[in-house]
Formats: structure tokens, sequence, C-alpha cells
């Protein structure tokens, strides 16, 4: 039997579509909001259920001050690093002066090193390898707050913490 290293390690090899060498860069402090939730180990439908409330939420659309149409995936609150918890926020770039309905969640990420990675093919399997990659990887994570930008259909620039 394999253990869960083994298996990511195994499924990082097999990755099939097309993903660019990690570039580190600095990036200043950003801001994000959206929907947020919690994800727990072993829960494998809470991720797809976020996606589905961010796409039938009224609410996030009347988020003013983004920076751009784009869509983000945020990752942050680590429990302890990719095998145990976090929390997931789906929702957009904003401004600091944005002005963010209630019941949504506003992440403010202090300037922070990233490792960023293009991933590229049929969404969200492509963004699924990427992430299977970067767990098999010898990345020095810091586990502060990673997040993937949707550039389009088949573009996703996902951007991982380092020391």
């Amino acid at each position: 039997m394999q253990t869960p290293r083994q298996w990511i390690e195994r499924a990082a090899s097999l990755i099939v579509g097309n993903m660019t060498q990690p570039e580190e860069i600095e990036l200043p402090a950003r801001r994000f909001a959206g929907l947020a939730a919690r994800v727990e180990p072993g829960e494998p439908f809470a991720i797809s259920e976020l996606w589905d409330r961010f796409r039938a939420d009224a609410t996030v659309g009347r988020i003013t001050g983004r920076v751009n149409n784009g869509i983000v995936a945020v990752y942050t609150e680590y429990e302890s690093d990719y095998t145990g918890a976090y929390t997931m926020l789906v929702g957009y770039e904003v401004t600091a002066d944005a002005v963010v309905p209630g019941g949504l969640r506003v992440l403010d990420v202090p300037p922070q090193k990233y490792a960023v990675i293009l991933a590229q093919g049929e969404i969200p399997q492509a963004v699924q390898q990427a992430w299977q990659w970067v767990w098999a990887s010898a990345l020095d994570r810091a586990y502060t707050v990673d997040f993937d930008e949707y550039l389009g259909q088949t573009d996703v620039r996902l951007h991982v913490a380092v020391r």
C-alpha cells in the first residue's frame, strides 16, 4: 500500500498538462475578497461546493474596487502543511477602498515571496495537476497565503508562498 507522500509523488510524475517551471518573485501587499470556507482533509467535495456557491451567489458580483475581473482562489490559515486543513477563498483581488458586501470575507496579505507556476490546459484538471507537482516538489513553502489567478479558459497562474 502506498503512503500519501508516495501517491502524491507518483501522481506528480504523471502530469500531462502544460506547466512552466517555477519562477520566484516578490509581490507587494494585496487584498482579496470573496466567499470563504474551511477545507478539511478527507472532504473532497468542500472545494467544488465553494466554487458552486461562488458561481451562484449574486453578492460576490456586487464587490466594487476589483483590480481586474480575474477570479482568484486563495489558500490560507494552514493548520500544518498540504496534508492539513486550510481556509479557501474564491473571489477577486480588490483595492484598499473596495466596498465588500456583508457575508463576504476580506483577506489582507502582506508582501511575500512566491514561486509562480503557469498551468495550462483543461480546468480544473490542469490546476489539480500543477498542485500535485507542488506537493511533491522541494519548494520551501511558507504556508502563509497561496493563490491561483484564473487568466482565461485554459490558463491559471499559481502563486505558492515560499521562504
